[in-house]
């Protein structure tokens, strides 16, 4: 039996990539990745998108040095968000690689899956509905349909008790009848 658990953990070894911008959905997903992780002896490979602001915003005279601290904070807030990946991966005994990209962020972690070889990609969804989503578009949707393995979608905890499953719902009611 030993052997058997031992023989699938080698098997089973690869690279989990985390798609993380520092939300409570992503962070969820984080924190399902690494429990996978713990038990099947994968590593992480955290990776955050930013997209730098771009253009004058339509201002005649366009405040450069305003743009720049914009730019430095959210430079700096992706850096933290990786860093807190890198710690949570640590407290859990699983090893956490980081990459920090701009660009089109569904392109970017699709671009990294393919690159460390990936055999799964966790992402957050912020279940903005329907309506919200065909507006804003979704970057899990966006993952799902371009991604080259499969994918985790996680909702944040407070996502997930909003939104119970018709089953639990309908147990609940039959349990409080």
């Amino acid at each position: 039996m030993r052997a058997a658990r031992a023989a699938r953990k080698i098997v089973d070894m690869g690279t989990i990539v985390v798609a993380t911008d520092g939300s409570e959905a992503a962070s969820a997903a984080l924190a399902e990745a690494v429990a996978l992780a713990r038990h099947s002896g994968d590593d992480i490979a955290a990776i955050t998108v930013w997209q730098a602001l771009q253009g004058d915003f339509g201002l005649a005279f366009p405040a450069t040095a305003l743009l720049d601290e914009l730019l430095d904070a959210e430079r700096n807030h992706a850096i933290a968000t990786l860093e807190l990946a890198l710690d949570h991966g640590r407290e859990h005994g699983v090893a956490v690689r980081t990459r920090l990209a701009t660009g089109d962020p569904a392109e970017q972690i699709c671009a990294f899956a393919e690159e460390v070889g990936a055999r799964l990609v966790a992402v957050g969804t912020h279940g903005y509905g329907t309506v919200a989503t065909l507006l804003l578009g979704s970057v899990s949707g966006a993952v799902i349909r371009k991604a080259p393995c499969p994918v985790l979608v996680v909702r944040a905890p407070e996502q997930a008790q909003e939104r119970p499953r018709k089953g639990r719902a309908a147990a609940a009611g039959r349990a409080a009848g």
